[in-house]
């Protein structure tokens, strides 16, 4: 790469943390005594990062508002080239190279990406749809295995012209894992890095991991696959950080093959409960009440049939703060990871044009109180096709098929809105594929600090 080139790449594409507090230090009203200890400010520019990995992918660009501007760069061996993309459209193409930086500008637009694609035979031939991921401070994934012809790889790419360094931390069933070379983990300006999980800690069958960036600016993610009798491979997003209150959203099975994943980080045991929330209610089955998770252990537990078929949210509850995730297994020829989910506290972007055959099912749970929930339909140039509001009853869930919603045209993508506090996911299929994707709201705003006097 010519010192040019990256000049140039730097000024485009750069980092999300540093436009966000230009953004605010423009935005933020005058002192006043009364003022909040934080006010909300549009995001004038995101950045986030779409790793390439998959036969077959492609990449779907999209936003809650039009943008300004669009940049997508692609980076192959050291290579970049950079294009412009009209940010008021619904964009899906093929995902080349190594991995594409996507910078957005316009205030407030919520610039969000994802990827599709199917994995090769070799690497557990399953349906894959992620998030194209933001910059991280730490970041826990719980699912990963490198035994039992199981192999996961964490995923980091740099977002910025400067080196990123991160620490990773594995967990096991008896604790703490001695892993090897998992402190200080450095990746290259604008590189995405593939560290195999068995480069760190091999022959473990089940692991969980939080990784911390030391510095730079990093985004995480990590890849799982299975060539065993149950097979297939999986996206798996950050889970929630530790809690003792939390919905792993977008459970969607069989009777049979549903996992609780479970880390105790702390160095008390953990006492946990587990509530089902389905259409027809909340149920506390008995072999998933009282969950002892002893300190520093990840640990997972067999979710009886008596739990039910279909689609569900797990409410998860402790007395310490862990960290939880589901996996499922709908066919032996695929599985899911499903994470705790945030509160939809603003506007979220189901993809659905994709560029690949997969439908969708969305999935949406209200917690302690009704929640009301406004899905919109648009096609690829924005223009709203379609709209429903969906009501949930206090701590169920309602799953609706995509292709349900009425639409007059194609839909590129739906957007959704909770009044009240709600939780989600979207499922997709493709034969006897599946991948899971949790709702997360687009990055519109953001918090910042508002200085008081003493």
């Amino acid at each position: 790469m010519t010192s040019s080139t990256l000049r140039s790449w730097s000024n485009a594409l750069l980092p999300v943390l540093a436009v966000v507090m230009v953004a605010a230090a423009a935005a933020l009203p005058r002192w006043h005594a009364d003022h909040p200890r934080t006010d909300s400010v549009r995001v004038s520019q995101t950045t986030y990062v779409c790793p390439h990995s998959q036969s077959k992918a492609t990449a779907a660009y999209g936003q809650i508002a039009a943008g300004t501007s669009r940049d997508i760069a692609v980076s192959t061996d050291g290579e970049v080239e950079s294009e412009q993309s009209d940010a008021a459209l619904w964009v899906t193409q093929a995902l080349t190279g190594n991995g594409v930086l996507v910078t957005q500008d316009g205030r407030g637009s919520g610039a969000v990406g994802f990827t599709a694609g199917t994995a090769s035979k070799s690497a557990g031939g399953g349906l894959v749809v992620a998030r194209c991921g933001g910059v991280v401070d730490e970041a826990w994934f719980l699912g990963l295995g490198t035994a039992d012809k199981r192999s996961s790889t964490l995923v980091l790419s740099n977002l910025s012209d400067t080196p990123a360094v991160a620490d990773v931390v594995l967990w096991n069933s008896t604790g703490a894992v001695d892993a090897v070379h998992a402190k200080g983990i450095a990746v290259e300006p604008f590189t995405v890095r593939r560290i195999p999980i068995s480069d760190l800690a091999a022959g473990e069958p089940d692991l969980a991991a939080q990784v911390v960036r030391r510095r730079g600016v990093m985004a995480a993610m990590v890849e799982d696959s299975s060539t065993a009798t149950f097979a297939g491979t999986e996206a798996i997003g950050a889970a929630q950080p530790p809690s003792r209150d939390q919905v792993v959203a977008g459970v969607d099975g069989q009777k049979r093959g549903k996992k609780l994943l479970l880390l105790n980080p702390g160095n008390q045991t953990a006492r946990v409960d587990v509530t089902t929330y389905s259409a027809d209610g909340p149920v506390a089955d008995a072999d998933l009440q009282g969950i002892e998770v002893k300190a520093g252990r990840y640990l997972t537990v067999d979710v009886p049939g008596t739990v039910g078929a279909g689609q569900h949210a797990l409410r998860v509850t402790s007395d310490r703060a862990i960290v939880a995730s589901a996996r499922v297994s709908p066919d032996v020829k695929d599985f899911m990871l499903a994470e705790s989910a945030p509160l939809l506290d603003g506007p979220a972007v189901v993809p659905v044009d994709l560029g690949v055959a997969s439908p969708a099912r969305l999935i949406l749970t209200a917690l302690d109180d009704a929640a009301s929930v406004d899905v919109v339909a648009y096609d690829a140039k924005m223009h709203e096709i379609g709209r429903t509001t969906v009501d949930i009853a206090a701590r169920s869930t309602l799953s609706t098929k995509v292709s349900d919603i009425k639409a007059d045209g194609d839909i590129a993508y739906l957007t959704v809105d909770a009044d009240g506090d709600a939780v989600g996911a979207v499922t997709y299929t493709a034969g006897s594929r599946s991948s899971s994707l949790v709702l997360r709201s687009a990055p519109t705003s953001i918090d910042v600090p508002v200085v008081l006097p003493d």
